[in-house]
């Protein structure tokens, strides 16, 4: 799914997903034929049990990324805790590649919109700053990849207008702790400078700074087709 967001810019959003009103993905029925649910993106109440927010994101990843309906109970013991163990992950998405990167690199970021192209997603681990003036450790949170913003631009030569290769400008995701976008694809955009900290901008106004220390991608093995 991609969508126009200014001049020069293009939000690219994972398959299988729509936001044209409230929040929904593609589920497949038992005859083999697709329908869309509404997925939650409120926390439920859940937050006090999931306090870095990786089961939220999780349960919600896994049932668009499988076309399956939403547990509301998972299983605790198949969810993973942390990005490192390899096993929980590759069980949790037995149809998909996993990825893992350590913090904002080129590599895993500009390979974003690849993943998007092929029907993934990614999570990405931030440490966030949310007392800029305190000390003290910051507060590690898990958000959702759902889209990325790509900026385009042509090259400017007299007689070759034909565009550059997009970069990828900022991650758009949700997650637990944002305000759900019913009337729009994300909940914050997640920027970045390379070797630098990433910014964390929500669509209700609120601005955080601090750094990426993990990167998840989950590619299908299989390019799923949307009706």
């Amino acid at each position: 799914m991609t969508s126009a967001a200014g001049q020069g810019l293009v939000h690219q959003y994972m398959c299988g997903i729509r936001f044209d009103g409230l929040w929904q993905y593609q589920v497949a029925t038992p005859s083999g034929r697709k329908r869309w649910k509404l997925l939650p993106l409120d926390a439920g109440g859940t937050q006090a049990a999931d306090p870095d927010g990786l089961k939220w994101c999780l349960t919600r990843c896994a049932a668009a990324m499988a076309q399956r309906p939403m547990q509301k109970d998972p299983d605790h013991a198949c969810i993973p805790t942390s990005s490192d163990n390899a096993p929980e992950w590759e069980a949790l998405f037995p149809e998909s590649e996993i990825g893992r990167f350590s913090g904002t690199d080129k590599t895993s970021m500009a390979g974003l919109a690849a993943v998007m192209e092929r029907g993934g997603c990614a999570l990405l681990k931030l440490a966030l700053r949310r007392r800029p003036l305190h000390s003290g450790e910051d507060a590690a949170s898990w958000v959702w990849v759902v889209g990325v913003e790509l900026q385009s631009w042509s090259s400017g030569l007299q007689g070759n207008c034909s565009p550059a290769k997009p970069k990828v400008r900022a991650a758009l995701v949700v997650s637990l702790s944002l305000s759900a976008p019913w009337a729009s694809g994300f909940g914050a955009r997640v920027s970045w400078e390379e070797a630098g900290p990433c910014v964390l901008s929500s669509v209700d106004g609120l601005r955080l700074q601090g750094r990426c220390v993990a990167v998840v991608t989950i590619t299908p093995k299989r390019r799923p087709v949307a009706e």
